[in-house]
């Protein structure tokens, strides 16, 4: 077996059950995820497999691992840590020397999220963290592993040096939210497939891009205009028929008025008359059946020339979320 491996799948594949069924009861297991949507599902499976959340599997939030198991127990004391800042560090400390204190803690004490990591490295505490790791776990896995960015890829890496199994699960397209960003470290790790999985085999991980390739979710027609719209291979386990259409005039009114066709937008779905859930904040849900996608004005051209594959990869990603929920018929709805 491999000891260090990253399964990049496709949506609705399996990455969640492919991780539960990971679990046993035996080994000691820590379980990283960046979303709410993921943490709630992750714990429910557990429950729902064991009938309970067994005391050797741990879940944890991303941001729950990196400042309360990695930076506090080791740097409360010296530092007086009293938790994390939330928005963006003040333009002046992008001029401190990586060395200087102040270019990660505010006055009142606290790191800021998208430097954490890098606090730890400087700190040289990533040596401490693996001791504790190896310590108290057998096997680490990080679900949502696109999510990662910044310093946070870093120390992963970095992490994935000590002797546990590793396991990441991720879908590179879905790549929607990143833990944190601070300038331009690893700013363009997510521009090109190709030189991303390079990158991590580099690091000695084995990269499978093979066993999570058909989705159990989507139904064929929606993996065909995914695979055929957006250039990102996809396949269905499925073999029923279902419809994927642009919505005309007369349809709009009974869609949008249909409580149980689930309308995905772009952003702002909460300034909108109907129940409706934003593209990339739909991320990680598997309760849709029927949706309409609301379509952008640009996203409207692009799939007016035949061109989505070409948006920005970020709305690219989110389209690409947001498509992928539907188990049934899908129906978009073009912007003037």
């Amino acid at each position: 077996m491999d000891r260090k491996k990253l399964i990049l799948a496709v949506a609705g594949s399996g990455k969640t059950k492919l991780v539960i069924e990971t679990l046993n009861l035996e080994q000691r297991f820590l379980i990283i995820t960046y979303t709410n949507n993921n943490y709630k599902t992750i714990k429910r499976r557990i429950a729902t497999r064991f009938g309970y959340i067994p005391n050797n599997i741990t879940i944890l939030k991303f941001f729950d691992f990196i400042y309360s198991f990695c930076a506090k127990p080791f740097l409360f004391f010296e530092h007086k840590l009293k938790g994390i800042y939330w928005d963006e560090a003040p333009t002046f400390t992008r001029t401190l020397k990586s060395e200087d204190y102040k270019r990660y803690i505010t006055k009142s004490n606290l790191l800021y999220y998208n430097r954490i990591s890098k606090f730890i490295e400087i700190t040289g505490t990533i040596p401490l963290i693996i001791e504790k790791l190896e310590k108290f776990y057998d096997y680490f896995i990080i679900d949502e592993f696109q999510d990662l960015g910044g310093h946070d890829f870093n120390l992963i890496m970095a992490l994935s040096q000590a002797k546990l199994d590793f396991l990441y699960v991720g879908d590179f397209f879905q790549h929607t939210f990143t833990t944190s960003l601070d300038g331009a470290t690893n700013i363009n790790l997510y521009n090109d497939y190709s030189k991303y999985i390079k990158r991590l085999q580099n690091q000695n991980i084995n990269v499978d891009t093979k066993t999570l390739l058909k989705s159990h979710r989507c139904p064929p027609a929606i993996c065909q205009f995914i695979s055929d719209n957006l250039g990102i291979k996809m396949e269905s386990n499925r073999t029923d028929e279902t419809v994927i259409q642009i919505v005309n005039l007369e349809q709009i009114e009974e869609i949008l008025s249909n409580n149980e066709i689930i309308k995905l937008v772009y952003n702002s779905s909460n300034k909108l008359p109907y129940y409706s859930k934003n593209w990339g904040d739909c991320k990680g849900e598997d309760d849709y059946h029927d949706t309409c996608i609301i379509m952008t004005k640009s996203g409207t051209k692009s799939l007016d020339k035949g061109d989505l594959k070409n948006l920005v990869s970020s709305t690219k990603n989110k389209l690409y979320v947001a498509l992928s929920r539907t188990k049934g018929d899908c129906y978009i709805l073009r912007q003037k």
